[in-house]
């Protein structure tokens, strides 16, 4: 999502000199390098002139999560949280993939846990939900607690105030440049004599083969992904930002949504295409699923895989357990039907947040565990604890494997409580860890590959053009209900309904747009006065 010109210039100065680290290998986009705890002049319930501790903070949590929804209550990892941070937190989780339909229903009941995750005041449900007054204004805790604050870069908190100057939501900051990257089984290709493709007609071609020839007697899946989103950097070899907005082709200082751009049209049309011939996995948008696609791969069942790019060395570690033979290269971006070189859909750096309810009871005991887990707490929530999810050689953090940690420490029982990133673990790829963390898994000689794959992705960014925080009133007032009548059934159904044709796409779009749409688009444009490209480095 983009940004205006001027605060794209204040991020890209604070990721110059804040480049730390991000990987989901531990939920917060990217593990960095060791850091020295630091001290809390506040923890989470502590009695500075006792030191006895209070009662616990108390309170409930929404939250949603990307691997594995098997978290279970009362676990190793939980009780130690607790009794650290001096918290008794009530969490509930929901699949990623679900997450959306299900919060809304939760507000419409009207019973708003103490803290909710959501996209923030940039979508048009949750801006509404915070005008009603559903979230509380949270200024003066950012003041009283500055180890929140200084989590986030001042030019994001700006970015987030509403008219009066108001902050409602907590960003979760993430690196812009999160690739999802093509992983392809290396052993299989050189086994059917295929090149690494270059170009999209490469890709179809590979995968056509290996629908047609099966390896060592079984047929296996051409191509797994785990939702439309997981598309968004192959999509860039059409020119394409995938669901962001970009200037119309006859007007380059009007920027238009994503289902108006012929390229994400063509795309669209292209992956029914792959579905049509068995070329993509079946369960394709019927039975998503964050992590399933993954362990397809993993299992031996896939030729090609593409997912997050930091979850390349537990790829390689995995498949190794399950074929010692296997090999995993990475597919460079692709050259598209009009000769465009892909990389990357960078995003702005903020991926959904949390918001505190109104009526939450203990707001600043909210607030102190927050801190705790910026300070005291903050080796913890990144890495795990000490012996269990890690060791610690000549001062470095090191992971251990997935098999060496025991299931109560493992990322499902982990997940479902971390909070707050700080904007100096989620800037940008700290390649020191990676480089420790490959080590510890033996796979050492491949780090200069990863590295150098990663880079170029990120060297071809493809933003979205539109700063989601410049509003427009019609789309406050009636966006939700116009994409919902209009678009979502074809750019849902597209995929897996063959049927639809571009014809059907064009008629949607024209339907929308005399719903309200095309007053949207000029509203958006009228607000948005810099269309220029934004940049978050």
């Amino acid at each position: 999502m983009p940004m205006k010109k001027a605060a794209a210039l204040l991020v890209s100065a604070l990721f110059l000199t804040s480049i730390v680290g991000c990987s989901s290998s531990n939920g917060n986009e990217n593990a960095g390098s060791a850091a020295p705890t630091q001290s809390s002049d506040s923890g989470s319930g502590s009695t500075a002139d006792t030191g006895s501790k209070s009662a616990p903070t108390k309170f409930s949590y929404l939250k949603p999560v990307w691997g594995p929804a098997t978290y279970q209550k009362g676990g190793a990892f939980e009780k130690e949280l607790f009794e650290k941070a001096n918290v008794n937190i009530d969490v509930q989780i929901v699949p990623v993939t679900d997450y959306d339909t299900k919060v809304k229903t939760i507000v419409a009941s009207g019973e708003i846990p103490d803290v909710m995750w959501g996209s923030g005041p940039g979508d048009a449900f949750f801006r509404e939900t915070q005008e009603q007054g559903a979230f509380l204004k949270i200024n003066d805790y950012l003041d009283k607690y500055p180890a929140v604050k200084e989590a986030v870069p001042q030019s994001i908190w700006d970015m987030l105030k509403d008219k009066d100057g108001n902050i409602y939501f907590l960003p979760n900051t993430v690196n812009p440049d999160v690739a999802f990257l093509m992983y392809y089984r290396k052993d299989w290709f050189e086994q059917l004599n295929i090149p690494e493709p270059k170009t999209v007609d490469d890709l179809v071609a590979a995968l056509q083969k290996f629908k047609d020839t099966p390896i060592n007697g079984q047929k296996k899946i051409p191509l797994t992904v785990s939702d439309m989103w997981t598309f968004k950097d192959l999509a860039t070899s059409w020119g394409a930002s995938f669901s962001g907005w970009q200037p119309a082709k006859d007007d380059p200082n009007k920027l238009v949504p994503s289902y108006m751009s012929p390229e994400q049209k063509d795309f669209y049309f292209w992956v029914q295409n792959l579905s049509k011939n068995g070329l993509v996995d079946p369960d394709l948008l019927v039975s998503p699923n964050a992590s399933k696609s993954e362990d397809k791969f993993k299992a031996g069942n896939v030729a090609v895989l593409i997912s997050h790019y930091n979850n390349y060395p537990t790829i390689v570690n995995d498949l190794k357990k399950t074929d010692p033979n296997g090999e995993v290269g990475i597919i460079s971006p692709l050259v598209g039907p009009t000769g465009i070189k892909g990389g990357v859909r960078a995003v702005l750096p903020i991926d959904r947040g949390f918001y505190i309810s109104a009526k939450a009871k203990d707001p600043d005991g909210i607030f102190r565990y927050l801190n705790w887990e910026l300070t005291e707490g903050h080796n913890m929530m990144k890495y795990g604890v000490e012996g269990k999810n890690y060791e610690v050689k000549d001062g470095k953090i090191i992971p251990f494997p997935e098999d060496k940690i025991p299931d109560d420490y493992k990322r499902p029982q982990m997940e479902p409580f971390w909070s707050l990133t700080p904007f100096s673990d989620s800037g940008m790829v700290d390649w020191n860890y990676n480089k420790d963390w490959m080590a510890s898994l033996g796979e050492s000689d491949l780090y200069d590959y990863y590295k150098s794959k990663y880079e170029e992705y990120s060297q071809n960014e493809f933003p979205d053009y539109r700063n989601p925080f410049i509003p427009s009133q019609t789309e406050s007032e009636i966006g939700s209900k116009i994409y919902e009548d209009n678009m979502n059934s074809i750019v849902s159904g597209v995929v897996i309904n063959h049927k639809l044709t571009p014809e059907d796409w064009d008629k949607h779009v024209q339907d929308w747009l005399k719903a309200g749409g095309s007053k949207i688009i000029d509203e958006v444009n009228a607000n948005q006065t810099d269309k220029s490209k934004p940049s978050y480095k």
